[in-house]
């Protein structure tokens, strides 16, 4: 697989002659109908590509966003070329990470091998699974997904998340065992016929709350409503409020707490709203009767989030939201939101 110096050497200059062919704005309106999973490697092409990538982000890191989030919004499509070239050329760490890496850590922290067989699993690829096998990755490699939870097959849940019940039932027969993870990545996923699929074997795949909150994480209300529907139903707790309203989820939020008895909340769900920049969620909680309990961690959140029209709202407010203005200052320098800052500091001196 390694390139020797001649072809490299002579695929730049095809490369160069080749953008010859098309101006630059040609090559520009290429890159904006081209999938964002594709822009780091079109990037790394030539400079030419390079530049008009950051011409088209230029506020953005040239990386490849691998995060559940983002995979669950768009289903990638990487060839098994692309897998051999990442892995050729890429600087990776063995395994999976020790300690469990929140979203944003994963967005820019380090590639594991374990990033590559989840990922392959996601796409449904036992192809790609099987190659990456054969270059010395188990397939059974597991990483941390919580904080508190044991390390996981990444396999299993990304295929649980990508909806591939054969990936599933090939994984089972090399000996992958499912637990309740599965059921929160085919939750997450929002692939119902997964996760019913999960409960019917024999013995069921375990579950517990995190299926209903990861469910309402991804704004999943069809999942949750079967999950809730079973006999027994499946247990839920106040985290699956937070979930909904962290992702401006407002139809879930309202479903769970039309829920007799309803699904329980406190401060922590008007917190997440407020981080996720999500107003309307947020000015909903405090509208019921009676409204939905805030502290300072409203404002904090909203500040740490960026959210300058949430925090406005919040201390707009008869009685105004509790803040620590300090805190929330201190997270708006972290960010450099300078316009943030400045309205804390106007406030929080007319308050004195």
């Amino acid at each position: 697989m390694e390139e020797t110096r001649g072809a490299s050497k002579k695929q730049r200059r095809e490369a160069k002659h080749a953008l010859d062919v098309l101006p630059k704005w040609a090559w520009l309106l290429v890159l904006r109908k081209m999938s964002p999973y594709d822009h780091l490697a079109f990037g790394l092409t030539c400079r030419t590509f390079l530049e008009a990538v950051r011409e088209v982000n230029p506020k953005k890191k040239l990386k490849t966003d691998l995060t559940d989030d983002k995979l669950c919004e768009q289903m990638p499509c990487f060839s098994m070329g692309w897998f051999q070239w990442v892995l050729r050329s890429f600087e990776r760490r063995k395994g999976g990470p020790k300690t469990w890496r929140d979203e944003e850590e994963e967005s820019y922290g380090h590639l594991y091998d374990s990033d590559l067989m989840k990922l392959a699993a996601f796409q449904g690829s036992k192809k790609a699974m099987e190659w990456l096998v054969s270059q010395g990755i188990p397939l059974k490699i597991k990483r941390k997904y919580s904080e508190s939870g044991d390390n996981e097959v990444v396999a299993v849940g990304g295929a649980a998340a990508g909806g591939h019940i054969a990936v599933l039932e090939w994984l089972r027969s090399k000996g992958c065992e499912f637990d309740e993870s599965t059921c929160y990545f085919a939750a997450l996923g929002g692939h119902l016929h997964v996760l019913q699929w999960l409960r019917s074997q024999d013995p069921p795949c375990d579950w517990d709350e995190g299926t209903c909150y990861f469910a309402a994480m991804g704004g999943h209300l069809d999942v949750l409503q079967w999950a809730r529907s079973q006999d027994p139903p499946c247990p839920w707790n106040k985290r699956t409020c937070e979930e909904a309203a962290g992702g401006g989820h407002l139809h879930v939020l309202q479903w769970l707490r039309s829920q007799d008895p309803p699904c329980d909340w406190d401060e922590g769900t008007c917190s997440c709203a407020a981080e996720g920049g999500h107003l309307h969620v947020l000015q909903w909680l405090r509208s019921q009767d009676p409204p939905c309990d805030w502290d300072e961690l409203t404002c904090s959140c909203a500040a740490e989030g960026g959210h300058l029209h949430v925090l406005q709202w919040a201390r707009s407010q008869d009685p105004p939201c509790d803040w620590i203005p300090e805190d929330c200052i201190e997270y708006a320098v972290e960010r450099r939101d300078q316009h943030v800052v400045e309205w804390i500091e106007a406030n929080f001196y007319q308050e004195q």
